[in-house]
């Protein structure tokens, strides 16, 4: 299914068709997901009720909101650029006015002031920001953990190798690369990588 075709039965928009309204060095311009991309992600792991997904750099809310649509969950959306913000607010809206009202959640802020909220459990990078940032948001990640041990997952799209290498030193466990169809590659590096840190 194409991504148009996505965005008809989301009720969205989401495609990036003008620059970002502002730039700072440690965050990066908007780029969406694709859908076939987040498709093969949904296929793949194991998504329980009490799991709460966060998208880091979520852009105009695609992300997010297709987490909320395939799995039902509370989904909240962590971005830098007010603009994008505005525009995924927007579509937030119109998806529930489709679907019904939601728990979708959008935030202007920096990645690395969002406060880990003790439910959150799936965490979505696809490198949103710079790897110094990422460390940040990381230590976010696990101080929460401690103060309120559950399983939790980080996902990482097309990841820059300084993501790997923090989380390859990280709480968290390396559980299992997914790689695209062959028609589906664009780089060497188009893949998604999941870790976990269990409670148990």
């Amino acid at each position: 299914m194409s991504d148009y075709q996505f965005e008809k039965i989301l009720g969205i928009q989401t495609t990036a068709d003008e620059p970002a309204a502002i730039h700072l060095a440690d965050n990066h311009s908007y780029e969406p997901t694709a859908y076939n991309v987040l498709e093969l992600l949904a296929n793949e792991i194991e998504v329980t009720d009490e799991d709460s997904f966060v998208d880091f750099g979520s852009g105009k809310g695609r992300v997010a909101i297709y987490a909320n649509y395939r799995w039902g969950i509370p989904v909240t959306g962590i971005e830098y650029d007010e603009l994008c913000v505005e525009v995924a607010n927007m579509n937030r809206h119109l998806y529930c006015k489709k679907y019904g009202e939601k728990e979708i959640t959008f935030h202007h802020q920096l990645a690395q002031n969002y406060r880990i909220q003790k439910t959150d459990s799936i965490f979505f990078f696809f490198n949103p920001f710079s790897p110094a940032v990422f460390e940040k948001v990381l230590a976010n990640i696990n101080k929460s953990y401690e103060r309120y041990p559950r399983n939790m997952k980080i996902i990482v799209y097309f990841p820059m190798f300084e993501y790997v290498d923090l989380l390859d030193w990280s709480s968290f466990q390396f559980v299992k690369e997914l790689l695209m169809p062959p028609q589906m590659i664009m780089s060497p590096n188009d893949r998604l990588l999941i870790y976990e840190r269990n409670s148990f």
